[in-house]
């Protein structure tokens, strides 16, 4: 067990190795939990790396999409039309949640990385939209 509270009567030598121990597990704990951050660690372990800004692409038709998308929240906002935001933050997180499940399917059944990449590039961009709405 390394949690900092064990080492209470502990020198300071192995007060601060259970303190940075902690933080690491705490860290990879998070980094694991979250389903994107998880997998674009797995697709860095496959040797295909997944930037913010760079890497992978997001195809017309769905960027045609996100802009009509875009342009429906940005009505029901001026609107104040909270039906129509509820209804919208419900299309994107369905939305997202089956790309989620793709990547799952794409990295355990396919190990194909960079087809990954191209999925998570899409949730990561349905996640902003959801912000927005928020």
């Amino acid at each position: 067990m390394v949690h900092p509270d064990k080492f209470a009567s502990a020198s300071d030598a192995e007060k601060l190795a259970a303190q940075q121990w902690s933080t690491r597990i705490n860290d990879a704990y998070n980094e694991l939990k979250d389903p994107v951050r998880r997998a674009k660690l797995i697709c860095s372990l496959m040797g295909h790396p997944v930037n913010d800004e760079t890497s992978g692409t997001l195809n017309e038709s769905f960027l045609m999409d996100q802009l009509i998308r875009r342009e429906e929240i940005s009505l029901a906002k001026e609107d104040n039309n909270q039906t129509q935001l509820t209804k919208l933050k419900e299309e994107i997180t369905a939305e997202k949640d089956s790309y989620l499940g793709q990547i799952e399917q794409v990295l355990d059944i396919e190990e194909d990385a960079a087809k990954a990449g191209d999925i998570i590039k899409k949730v990561m961009f349905l996640q902003r939209q959801l912000a927005d709405l928020n």
